[in-house]
């Protein structure tokens, strides 16, 4: 009986599949978080419902944060705490896009059934 020899091709193609695997687990599980037992205040609300018309546009926005900073606030900074600010407001932003994004799946998921 002749021995199979596995190539280099066997070998990569074995290891992007269990990347896929594993991509597909994470994501799954990332899914299944409970993002809705966040509570924000009613700044964070407010900043919240100001992203979701930024991404309810049909439009391309460009420059999201420009659109979300508060320029009286942002004026009166220094330096430094202008660039404290911006940095907080861009993880808020990618926070609330996920919250948004999720949502909006769940949305269409319940509008399809």
């Amino acid at each position: 009986m002749r021995k199979r020899v596995k190539g280099k091709l066997y070998f990569l193609a074995r290891d992007a599949k269990t990347r896929m695997r594993n991509y597909n687990k994470e994501r799954s599980v990332f899914e299944q978080i409970p993002y809705s037992k966040v509570t924000f205040g009613v700044q964070e609300q407010e900043l919240y419902e100001r992203v979701c018309k930024i991404l309810s546009r049909d439009e391309v926005v460009i420059n999201p944060i420009n659109e979300l900073v508060d320029t009286k606030y942002y004026n009166s900074l220094s330096l430094e705490a202008k660039q404290k600010y911006i940095i907080d407001l861009s993880n808020k932003y990618k926070e609330m896009k996920l919250r948004y994004e999720r949502e909006r799946m769940q949305w269409q998921k319940v509008s399809n059934i």
